[in-house]
């Protein structure tokens, strides 16, 4: 049974290259455009880890993140965004973000990170 990642992003390029990469590792990948959606996605579906942008329309990843926090406390959570918010990542690892990444990504070390994680549960 694969590992399914939820991947929340507003960006479709991003969201879309990020759900290819994934689903070429062996991956289960769903998507949502914001915290809100994903959120949604969270409470009707089984997810072993979250990738969310931090910046995002409706609800940010920031919300997602402490939302997540208390409903969903064993799913860890990758914060990415862009290096001009890096006020935001040091928030996020604050608020319980299991990782950091600045875009552009780094595909390699994101996976890297991603195994990591999944192994750790």
């Amino acid at each position: 049974m694969p590992k399914t990642l939820l991947i929340v992003e507003d960006e479709e390029l991003v969201r879309s290259m990020l759900r290819d990469k994934f689903e070429q590792s062996g991956y289960a990948v769903l998507e949502a455009e914001d915290g809100r959606e994903g959120q949604n996605l969270l409470e009707d579906q089984t997810v072993d880890l979250v990738i969310s942008d931090l910046i995002m329309p409706r609800q940010d990843g920031l919300e997602l993140l402490m939302a997540m926090r208390a409903e969903w406390p064993d799913v860890p959570l990758i914060a990415i965004t862009a290096p001009s918010n890096q006020l935001y990542l040091e928030v996020a690892g604050r608020l319980g973000a299991a990782r950091t990444f600045e875009k552009p990504l780094d595909l390699k070390k994101l996976e890297d990170a991603v195994i990591d994680l999944l192994r750790m549960e």
